[in-house]
């Protein structure tokens, strides 16, 4: 094995579609990063889950935050409104408030036990790869495109990987089907990640920027950064080293 780099953060996303969390560490097993995903914003009247990449309404959804509170809860913040339990009625009031139509927050199946009686969100995702993105794609693209900002928060990783130094361009599209150690967690890269709209929306700190994807399709055809399997539970941190076989 050879090392590409060291993670440099680790993010989770309890509620998908908006803002998530930045952890020291984290457990991952082959369902993914534990806690994340785990709940998402749906449309009352039509049971929709939040599509932020394709419905303008929703775009505002990276201005709400989600994390995991000490006993295992997940709580929501609403701009102008303190942290709320997804259990909390006030929170669908504060969320119905913000974007102008009446909006919940229900748990994916997945993630509650099998006789919950709860209506669920329809599941968006393969809840087993864990994201990962290396710095030497997040550089390759703002190489590409120098007046943008293509910061990471745009690509929702969980892993972001600060690259070795000869690691370059968009150099994990080329780890498919590979081997991968994190830090002591063995797995395999499954697929790259095909990108959408979501890169491009505002969010805090960053502008809304249609160049971010039209770059990545046109030099990574449209994928950027890789889906990792793990093959057993572990603990990865900040500082563990990720290698590749050779």
């Amino acid at each position: 094995m050879s090392s590409v780099g060291v993670i440099k953060e680790l993010w989770r996303y309890p509620v998908s579609s908006v803002t998530g969390e930045m952890l020291d560490k984290a457990s991952i097993s082959d369902k993914g990063m534990d806690g994340d995903r785990r709940y998402a914003l749906v449309e009352v009247s039509t049971g929709i889950v939040a599509h932020p990449e394709r419905d303008k309404r929703w775009q505002k959804a990276v201005y709400v935050r989600s994390r995991t509170a000490a006993n295992g809860a997940v709580e929501v913040q609403v701009p102008d409104h303190p942290w709320l339990g997804v259990a909390q009625a006030e929170l669908s009031v504060a969320l119905t408030g913000f974007f102008e139509f009446e909006v919940e927050v229900r748990p994916y199946e997945h993630s509650v036990r099998e006789d919950d009686k709860q209506v669920f969100a329809v599941d968006r995702y393969d809840v087993s790869p864990v994201h990962l993105l290396t710095t030497a794609s997040v550089d390759h693209l703002q190489q590409l495109h120098p007046a943008g900002n293509p910061d990471r928060r745009r690509f929702r990783p969980n892993i972001y990987v600060q690259a070795e130094a000869d690691i370059t361009g968009f150099a994990e599209l080329n780890w498919i089907d590979r081997p991968i150690l994190m830090g002591s967690i063995a797995g395999k890269v499954i697929a790259p990640t095909k990108r959408c709209g979501f890169a491009i929306i505002a969010q805090e700190g960053l502008d809304n920027d249609p160049e971010i994807l039209r770059n990545v399709m046109r030099f990574g055809g449209r994928h950027m950064g890789v889906y990792c399997r793990p093959r057993h539970s572990g603990m990865v941190q900040i500082g563990d080293v990720i290698s590749l076989a050779d």
